[in-house]
């Protein structure tokens, strides 16, 4: 469960269509870098306690603490610009629960779009939630001839989280 008492461990940012996950300590790295098969974990020489993990896989499987879990809304922004959406999700890893919370920050608004929609799959879990993280590359071309790419970060409920470790003897 991610309460006020959780301690976070780390972050997920999503860019060119994976995940890339920092965190301030070389343990969680390592434990992060384990579970998804890691290309090694690299440490920004400017930051002393800075970690960063590019996890291979682009699908994790997460546990989110139901729909106050979630704050989204929308930054102002600076004079002619558009407000853009914000986005914030607060998990655990489910293969490594006891690990810490972590978050993702994100300005999609495919993410942000689909915010009421999971609120209300959460709270049908009735408590905390196994659920699917997925980093996609959306690629497309503009009406220039440009191409660009961009990655879409989105979250899946698959169902109530029932933790193998309270069971535990």
């Amino acid at each position: 469960m991610i309460n006020r008492k959780t301690t976070f461990v780390g972050r997920f940012h999503c860019g060119q269509g994976s995940w890339r996950v920092s965190t301030g300590t070389a343990e969680v790295a390592m434990i992060v870098g384990q579970l998804f098969g890691r290309q090694s974990p690299s440490h920004d020489s400017h930051e002393a306690n800075h970690f960063e993990v590019l996890p291979r896989s682009t699908s994790m499987r997460v546990v989110i603490s139901g729909p106050e879990s979630i704050k989204a809304g929308l930054l102002t922004a600076a004079p002619r610009y558009e407000p853009q959406p914000s986005t914030r999700l607060s998990f655990r890893l489910a293969e490594a629960h006891a690990l810490g919370g972590f978050r993702l920050s994100s300005p999609s608004w495919d993410l942000a779009e689909s915010v009421p929609t999971l609120r209300t799959a959460l709270s049908e879990t009735g408590g905390d939630a196994l659920c699917e993280l997925v980093a996609e590359t959306v690629e497309f071309t503009t009406r220039n001839g440009v191409a660009l790419s961009y990655c879409r970060p989105s979250t899946k409920v698959i169902g109530p989280w029932h933790n193998p470790d309270q069971h535990a003897t």
